[in-house]
Protein backbone atom coordinates (compact mmCIF):
# COMPACT_ATOMS: atom_id res chain seq x y z
CA UNK A 1 0.00 0.00 0.00
CA UNK A 2 2.90 2.39 0.75
CA UNK A 3 4.27 2.05 -2.87
CA UNK A 4 1.19 2.90 -4.38
CA UNK A 5 0.71 6.18 -2.39
CA UNK A 6 4.31 6.83 -3.20
CA UNK A 7 3.84 6.29 -6.62
CA UNK A 8 0.25 8.24 -6.54
CA UNK A 9 2.00 10.99 -4.90
CA UNK A 10 5.02 11.42 -7.26
CA UNK A 11 1.90 11.23 -9.65
CA UNK A 12 0.31 13.97 -8.35
CA UNK A 13 3.58 16.09 -8.15
CA UNK A 14 4.12 15.89 -12.36
CA UNK A 15 1.03 15.31 -13.42
CA UNK A 16 0.90 19.38 -14.00
CA UNK A 17 -0.76 19.75 -17.62
CA UNK A 18 0.03 16.08 -18.74
CA UNK A 19 -2.95 14.21 -19.52
CA UNK A 20 -0.97 11.11 -20.09
CA UNK A 21 1.06 11.61 -16.48
CA UNK A 22 -2.75 12.23 -15.05
CA UNK A 23 -4.62 9.36 -16.59
CA UNK A 24 -1.81 6.78 -15.43
CA UNK A 25 -3.04 7.69 -12.05
CA UNK A 26 -6.03 6.29 -12.70
CA UNK A 27 -4.69 2.89 -14.57
CA UNK A 28 -2.43 2.85 -11.06
CA UNK A 29 -5.48 2.60 -8.98
CA UNK A 30 -7.13 0.14 -10.80
CA UNK A 31 -4.29 -1.80 -11.73
CA UNK A 32 -3.54 -1.56 -7.44
CA UNK A 33 -6.87 -3.13 -7.08
CA UNK A 34 -6.31 -5.85 -9.27
CA UNK A 35 -2.81 -6.60 -7.48
CA UNK A 36 -4.84 -6.43 -4.48
CA UNK A 37 -7.23 -9.14 -6.32
CA UNK A 38 -10.55 -6.78 -6.08
CA UNK A 39 -12.08 -6.02 -9.31
CA UNK A 40 -14.48 -2.93 -9.66
CA UNK A 41 -16.42 -2.14 -11.95
CA UNK A 42 -16.72 0.93 -11.16
CA UNK A 43 -12.99 1.53 -12.32
CA UNK A 44 -13.35 0.48 -15.78
CA UNK A 45 -15.83 2.73 -16.39
CA UNK A 46 -13.80 5.02 -14.71
CA UNK A 47 -11.09 4.62 -17.18
CA UNK A 48 -12.78 5.01 -20.22
CA UNK A 49 -14.52 7.88 -19.30
CA UNK A 50 -11.27 9.43 -18.55
CA UNK A 51 -9.58 8.08 -21.45
CA UNK A 52 -12.43 10.28 -23.50
CA UNK A 53 -12.64 13.12 -21.21
CA UNK A 54 -8.64 13.55 -22.12
CA UNK A 55 -7.91 12.32 -24.97
CA UNK A 56 -10.51 12.69 -27.32
CA UNK A 57 -14.08 14.87 -28.18
CA UNK A 58 -16.40 12.14 -26.85
CA UNK A 59 -17.30 14.11 -24.11
CA UNK A 60 -21.26 13.61 -24.03
CA UNK A 61 -20.35 9.84 -23.74
CA UNK A 62 -17.13 10.38 -21.23
CA UNK A 63 -20.03 12.71 -19.10
CA UNK A 64 -22.86 9.50 -19.87
CA UNK A 65 -19.83 6.88 -18.25
CA UNK A 66 -19.59 9.24 -15.12
CA UNK A 67 -23.20 9.31 -14.44
CA UNK A 68 -23.63 5.72 -14.70
CA UNK A 69 -20.27 5.81 -11.96
CA UNK A 70 -23.11 8.18 -9.62
CA UNK A 71 -25.28 5.28 -9.93
CA UNK A 72 -22.99 2.96 -8.92
CA UNK A 73 -21.97 4.86 -5.95
CA UNK A 74 -25.94 5.41 -5.40
CA UNK A 75 -25.90 1.34 -5.25
CA UNK A 76 -22.84 1.68 -2.23
CA UNK A 77 -25.09 4.11 -0.46
CA UNK A 78 -28.40 3.06 -0.90
CA UNK A 79 -31.23 1.35 -2.81
CA UNK A 80 -33.71 4.06 -3.40
CA UNK A 81 -34.81 4.06 -6.60
CA UNK A 82 -36.61 6.99 -7.23
CA UNK A 83 -32.31 8.40 -7.30
CA UNK A 84 -32.69 6.92 -11.03
CA UNK A 85 -35.79 9.20 -12.13
CA UNK A 86 -32.85 11.99 -12.49
CA UNK A 87 -31.57 9.74 -15.55
CA UNK A 88 -34.51 10.89 -17.90
CA UNK A 89 -32.52 13.95 -18.52
CA UNK A 90 -30.26 11.62 -20.62
CA UNK A 91 -33.51 11.51 -22.77
CA UNK A 92 -31.89 14.44 -24.80
CA UNK A 93 -28.21 13.20 -24.73
CA UNK A 94 -26.75 17.19 -25.27
CA UNK A 95 -23.71 18.19 -23.13
CA UNK A 96 -26.24 20.58 -21.16
CA UNK A 97 -28.64 17.59 -20.46
CA UNK A 98 -26.32 15.45 -19.13
CA UNK A 99 -24.18 17.82 -16.47
CA UNK A 100 -27.25 19.01 -15.23
CA UNK A 101 -28.31 15.12 -14.87
CA UNK A 102 -24.35 14.60 -13.45
CA UNK A 103 -24.56 17.67 -10.75
CA UNK A 104 -28.22 15.64 -9.64
CA UNK A 105 -26.97 12.67 -9.41
CA UNK A 106 -23.74 13.86 -7.99
CA UNK A 107 -25.96 15.96 -5.18
CA UNK A 108 -28.15 13.00 -4.54
CA UNK A 109 -25.38 10.88 -3.21
CA UNK A 110 -23.51 13.87 -1.60
CA UNK A 111 -26.59 13.92 0.63
CA UNK A 112 -27.06 10.34 1.48
CA UNK A 113 -23.51 9.97 2.66
CA UNK A 114 -23.42 12.91 4.79
CA UNK A 115 -26.79 11.27 5.92
CA UNK A 116 -25.18 7.82 5.91
CA UNK A 117 -21.61 9.23 7.60
CA UNK A 118 -20.55 6.81 4.99
CA UNK A 119 -16.77 7.15 4.16
CA UNK A 120 -18.02 7.78 0.33
CA UNK A 121 -19.26 11.19 1.20
CA UNK A 122 -15.08 12.53 1.14
CA UNK A 123 -14.87 10.85 -2.94
CA UNK A 124 -17.98 12.67 -3.72
CA UNK A 125 -16.83 15.86 -2.39
CA UNK A 126 -13.62 15.64 -4.26
CA UNK A 127 -15.42 14.74 -7.38
CA UNK A 128 -17.42 17.64 -6.71
CA UNK A 129 -14.78 19.93 -5.94
CA UNK A 130 -13.31 18.94 -9.46
CA UNK A 131 -16.52 19.19 -11.08
CA UNK A 132 -17.39 22.65 -10.16
CA UNK A 133 -13.99 23.73 -11.49
CA UNK A 134 -14.55 21.76 -14.47
CA UNK A 135 -17.85 23.92 -14.70
CA UNK A 136 -16.12 27.16 -14.33
CA UNK A 137 -12.96 26.41 -16.44
CA UNK A 138 -16.00 25.47 -19.04
CA UNK A 139 -17.90 28.73 -18.69
CA UNK A 140 -15.09 31.35 -18.32
CA UNK A 141 -13.23 29.76 -21.39
CA UNK A 142 -10.18 29.33 -19.08
CA UNK A 143 -7.76 27.09 -18.04
CA UNK A 144 -7.89 25.79 -14.38
CA UNK A 145 -4.99 23.64 -13.51
CA UNK A 146 -6.56 22.66 -10.14
CA UNK A 147 -8.80 20.26 -11.44
CA UNK A 148 -6.84 16.76 -11.41
CA UNK A 149 -5.55 18.03 -7.82
CA UNK A 150 -9.04 17.25 -6.38
CA UNK A 151 -10.05 14.26 -8.55
CA UNK A 152 -7.24 12.27 -8.39
CA UNK A 153 -7.13 12.10 -4.89
CA UNK A 154 -10.51 11.06 -4.68
CA UNK A 155 -9.92 8.14 -6.93
CA UNK A 156 -7.09 7.44 -4.11
CA UNK A 157 -8.99 7.75 -1.57
CA UNK A 158 -12.03 5.16 -2.85
CA UNK A 159 -9.39 2.90 -3.65
CA UNK A 160 -7.90 2.96 -0.32
CA UNK A 161 -11.48 2.64 1.65
CA UNK A 162 -12.76 -0.17 -0.25
CA UNK A 163 -10.00 -1.98 0.14
CA UNK A 164 -9.55 -1.44 3.76
CA UNK A 165 -13.28 -1.35 4.34
CA UNK A 166 -12.90 -5.01 2.59
CA UNK A 167 -16.38 -4.21 0.45
CA UNK A 168 -17.49 -6.76 -1.64
CA UNK A 169 -17.00 -5.37 -5.43
CA UNK A 170 -20.43 -4.51 -7.71
CA UNK A 171 -19.75 -6.94 -10.21
CA UNK A 172 -19.80 -9.75 -7.11
CA UNK A 173 -22.74 -8.13 -5.01
CA UNK A 174 -24.60 -8.81 -8.22
CA UNK A 175 -24.11 -12.56 -8.05
CA UNK A 176 -25.00 -13.58 -4.69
Amino acid sequence: MILFFICELLIFLFMNQNSLIKYMGIVLCFLFCLYKQYFDFIFVIILFADYLLLFTDLYEIGIFLFICVQCLYHHILSHDYRFYFVLLLCIIPTIYSLSLCYAILSLMNIIQAYKQRHWLLITLLLLALCDLLIALQYLMHMNIPFIWYCYLPSQVYYVKMVLSHKIKPLNRQCNT
